[in-house]
């Protein structure tokens, strides 16, 4: 049977037998609609003046807009100078009635959209406009170029790779965030070659465009224009006329579009952990780093990725209550691995990323970081607010570290992974669907095929055969027969996670647990169908929440969002508190 073939086999057996376990779905990717356009005038088709149907600024945009659609379907560059034209003379007319305090005209309104829209895509098509440079038009005096000002944005204009228009979309978010208004919403993306420190290469980010006039110059000579980019989380109006209009928007474009056209690999992750790229491995900034601005981290859980958290993310980045205090990491890793390792390699980040933002340490926010874990997420969390002592190198093995044979490299490996303290970055952690005591389905047979389907790496298989076979009787059944994979440790009897779950968490971090229920599993009771809540539950929790929703379903479910919500009104009123009390000694 050829490799490929058997891939094949593999990723459907993990769909019919594994997917019901984690409770994922098969994700299609897909096309992102284009925003329809507002047809021309007819009039113009029929030699008829335009001027009775309007202002003369409407008459000439009229005008310019019909041949920028003909232009257009030729494929002729020059209409990128006719959309250009029309969207200055509906502009005139738009600020003309702004200043006497009248409604905008509804044609003019359409023309300045359709023409926006056009020049983004046209414009980049024909490669005259650069989002971080300007605009090239052809005027009656030659080549100019019309700039392009940033207004509220954390990004810097090499940030501006792409400028995606937004249309009518369809998607899976519990809720659109989007206001009509002057301008039009666009999907800006940030696009990097190679990796940069907690940076993802591709970053899509919400923005508004704007073409204003900035004198009542004639628009056939030298154009007095300039391009306004704006970002609409932080800013929802523009003075035109002397007045404050509301600009057109849509914050939940960038998360919507990545739902619909990301090729989703957590499938591969699962089986091939080893496969995965650095670029989806590790820690990242949704956001360049804001001093003074706790991070909240989300960590997903099993055979799932970062966009399991698009409804959480889409509710807080519109409420200035949460955009103000807090600032959003994410952290990803391959789902089929011993949770063990990417906890190692969360606590290793969360240090590097504080000496790199930081490094004289002088940001008190960066010691206050919030973590939000689904189901597999929940356990990497509560790894990094607990200290190992020799409880889980115990769970491994009958020796002491020291006497067990290993070479320096593997010894170093296992070290990072057996042995930890605490993160002193991470004071509070809340817990979403989290299997602290396993769950029974990872016994069943879904479960155990699951497991046999992941494929370590040759070089993790080569480096576990020989600690075996240098330390004989030495290593627990559970770690002999091979490492154990991440549905391994989730099994209700595993040594490992009995020792996890037993570890002592840091004094002073606060928890709190949302458990989904109303789902029976026979010989465990009431659960979301995969974790038991009894399972779910941990003691010591300052609050505990239960939400009748599938396991799958969590992180999106409305109640949940407004528990993580509360969580984090909590933690910036304790910050508050603490640092008043600090103020005044």
């Amino acid at each position: 049977m050829q490799l490929s073939s058997w891939n094949g086999i593999r990723l459907l057996c993990v769909a019919l037998l594994v997917c019901p376990f984690a409770g994922c779905s098969l994700v299609q990717h897909g096309a992102w609609p284009a925003p329809s356009l507002c047809e021309p005038n007819p009039s113009l088709f029929r030699q008829e003046c335009p001027l009775s149907l309007g202002s003369s600024d409407l008459a000439k945009a009229e005008v310019a807009y019909a041949a920028a659609i003909e232009s257009m379907g030729k494929g002729d560059s020059s209409c990128v100078d006719e959309f250009f034209s029309a969207a200055q003379f509906a502009w005139r007319d738009i600020e003309r009635l702004a200043s006497q305090r009248e409604k905008p005209n509804h044609r003019a309104a359409e023309i300045y959209r359709s023409s926006l829209i056009s020049l983004v895509s046209e414009g980049q098509q024909h490669k005259r406009l650069n989002p971080r440079d300007g605009l090239r038009i052809r005027t009656a005096g030659g080549w100019s170029t019309v700039p392009i000002v940033y207004h509220g944005f954390l990004r810097n204009p090499d940030d501006f790779n792409e400028l995606v228009v937004v249309g009518e979309y369809q998607t899976k978010l519990n809720k659109i965030y989007r206001q009509g208004g002057l301008g039009i919403p666009l999907v800006a993306i940030r696009k990097r070659e190679s990796s940069e420190p907690f940076q993802r290469k591709q970053q899509a980010f919400a923005a508004t465009l704007l073409l204003r006039q900035v004198d009542g110059g004639d628009s056939s000579s030298t154009t007095t224009a300039v391009l306004e980019l704006y970002d609409p989380i932080r800013t929802s109006t523009t003075e035109v006329g002397a007045r404050d209009l509301p600009l057109a928007k849509d914050t939940s474009a960038p998360i919507a579009r990545a739902l619909a056209t990301t090729k989703r690999n957590y499938v591969q992750s699962f089986l091939q952990p080893g496969l995965v790229t650095p670029d989806s491995e590790g820690l990242f900034m949704l956001e360049p780093y804001q001093p003074g601005k706790i991070p909240i981290v989300f960590i997903h859980g099993l055979l799932s990725d970062r966009l399991t958290w698009a409804d959480l993310v889409n509710e807080i980045q519109v409420r200035p209550e949460f955009t103000d205090h807090y600032q959003l990491w994410g952290f990803e890793y391959p789902t089929g691995e011993p949770f063990l390792r990417s906890a190692t390699l969360l606590r290793d980040q969360l240090r590097l990323i504080r000496s790199y933002l930081d490094p004289e340490e002088s940001d008190e926010a960066l010691q206050e970081i919030v973590l939000v874990g689904h189901s597999m997420g929940g356990l990497i969390s509560k790894m990094q607010i607990t200290e190992s002592g020799t409880h889980l190198w115990d769970a491994l093995s009958n020796r002491r570290f020291e006497d067990v044979a290993m070479d320096s490299r593997t010894r170093k490996q296992l070290r990072a992974i057996a042995f930890f303290k605490p993160s002193p970055l991470v004071s509070r952690v809340v817990f979403i669907g989290t299997p602290h005591r396993g769950s029974a389905l990872a016994q069943r047979m879904l479960g155990r095929v699951g497991s046999v389907l992941i494929k370590e790496s040759d070089e993790s298989k080569s480096v576990h055969d020989k600690l075996i076979r240098d330390n004989p009787g030495v290593f627990s059944s559970e770690f002999s027969r091979r490492i154990p994979t991440s549905i391994d440790m989730l099994e209700p009897n595993s040594q490992l996670l009995s020792a996890v779950n037993n570890l002592p968490i840091r004094p002073g971090v606060q928890m709190h647990s949302i458990i989904g229920r109303g789902r029976w599993m026979p010989g465990n009771g009431d659960s979301d169908g995969v974790v038991p809540v009894t399972s779910a539950q941990l003691p010591g929790t300052v609050s505990e929440a239960f939400v009748f929703e599938k396991h799958t379903k969590l992180t999106g479910n409305p109640t949940v969002i407004e528990e993580v919500l509360a969580a984090l009104r909590i933690h910036q009123q304790d910050n508050l508190i603490v640092s008043d009390r600090s103020s005044t000694d």
